[in-house]
């Protein structure tokens, strides 16, 4: 019958997995990856135990390691989650199992006394404890906790949990405290204590999650801001560009017996109202349109030509606050290398988005001034203090990544190349 308990303890832990991962979205061919992480699972935990049923307390805590990091494998294979999210719940599936398998034995040990359980009614009354257990963790934190909050965990939020996680395990873990709660009795303590400590691990999730919400809000007001300009930009230019065709006609007459310089002066005062039309990019992608335009105005008044072929329909899948900080450290990085020319041929900037095959494709082109040096494949500013410069790549690089993209640069012939893959996800 105790062998029976193991193998009962062990498919409500993959059960706990379970409850936090089902909210995520499940990779391809999901029934036949669960099948086989089961299978495995339930092979080295449980059959562990089948084997070995007197195993010393040390062991059966690696034992219980072991199943959290096959845990940890069974979700990152069945859903599609980053390594962090995956530890992260993981330390919640863990840390629910055992608040829910203690106070089992809270009940045990306090009403003990007061009748004998029948062993088949035991098993139930775990398999009932952990039922409801499941259902209210699956109705409460596994629900509220994804939402609204960032796809990947970051590395300050995953140490945290896993600190605080650590702390937990060892106030259930510790010799002194366990042999405490057998003798006096005094387990509504340590469990109050671990209960504490669940709950500051959700605050905090919550802490991490508004600020990334707060980060989110200021680039969107950010965004908003540089609309609203470019909306009353475009207003103001096609405004001119109407008044100059109305004009037209009393111009065409004015040229008709004007000398040439006159003719060449009306000339260059309508190509410019045309040129700052066309400074307005129109991609398909409204953050994209609102990037190009800040930075073809900005160009444009300093004597850089920016030329661009971009598709944002293929964008959409890109995170407001990503697109904008890869973009324009893109093109400030390009517009702070071309303004060391004097030369109008030099002064230009390529910019060329497009999709190829399963891949977004981001590719910005600019002369070059000298030669670059690298380190951990990325060049080294020029910049003076390198303390307070030289983060607007590594930060490109670090904002890819998060989408399983790929960042490079090289130069030839004199131009620098700076080109961002990204695997378009199916749904795009």
């Amino acid at each position: 019958m105790e062998q029976l308990y193991y193998w009962c303890f062990e498919i409500t832990f993959l059960a706990s997995g379970v409850v936090y991962a089902y909210v995520r979205e499940r990779r391809e061919h999901f029934w036949r990856r669960a099948s086989l992480c089961v299978i495995v699972f339930l092979i080295c935990c449980a059959g562990v135990n089948q084997i070995f049923p007197n195993l010393s307390i040390p062991l059966r805590v690696l034992i219980r390691l072991m199943a959290w990091a096959l845990l940890i494998m069974f979700q990152y294979i069945c859903w599609k989650v980053s390594l962090s999210v995956a530890v992260y719940d993981a330390v919640w599936a863990f840390i629910t199992w055992q608040l829910i398998f203690e106070h089992w034995t809270g009940m045990k040990q306090l009403y003990y006394k007061m009748f004998s359980l029948d062993p088949r009614w035991e098993l139930l009354g775990i398999l009932l404890v952990f039922l409801i257990g499941h259902t209210v963790a699956a109705c409460t934190i596994a629900r509220w906790m994804p939402e609204g909050g960032p796809k990947k965990i970051g590395p300050r939020q995953l140490v945290s949990g896993l600190l605080i996680f650590a702390i937990f395990e060892i106030i259930g873990l510790s010799p002194a405290n366990a042999e405490m709660s057998a003798q006096k009795g005094e387990w509504q303590v340590l469990y109050l204590s671990q209960l504490l400590l669940a709950v500051v691990l959700y605050l905090q999730n919550e802490l991490f999650k508004k600020s990334a919400m707060r980060q989110e809000l200021a680039v969107m007001n950010l965004l908003w801001k540089k609309e609203q300009e470019q909306f009353q930009l475009s207003k103001e230019n096609i405004a001119l560009i109407n008044q100059k065709c109305h004009d037209l006609k009393h111009q065409i007459r004015a040229i008709r017996n004007s000398s040439k310089e006159d003719i060449d002066s009306y000339l260059e005062e309508m190509e410019s109202s045309i040129q700052i039309y066309e400074s307005i990019v129109k991609t398909g992608n409204e953050v994209l349109d609102t990037i190009l335009t800040e930075k073809s105005l900005y160009c444009r008044e300093r004597g850089i030509t920016v030329s661009c072929v971009a598709d944002g329909s293929q964008m959409e899948f890109i995170n407001t606050v990503d697109l904008y900080a890869i973009l324009g450290n893109a093109l400030d990085n390009a517009i702070e290398a071309v303004e060391k020319f004097k030369h109008k041929e030099k002064r230009q900037i390529d910019v060329l988005i497009y999709r190829q095959q399963n891949f977004l494709v981001m590719n910005v082109i600019n002369p070059l001034k000298g030669n670059l040096v690298y380190e951990e494949e990325l060049p080294v500013t020029t910049k003076g203090d390198k303390r307070y410069h030289g983060f607007g790549l590594r930060s490109m690089r670090y904002l890819v990544k998060k989408y399983d993209g790929f960042l490079s640069v090289s130069t030839e012939d004199g131009c620098f190349s700076l080109k961002i893959l990204i695997p378009i996800p199916a749904k795009s």
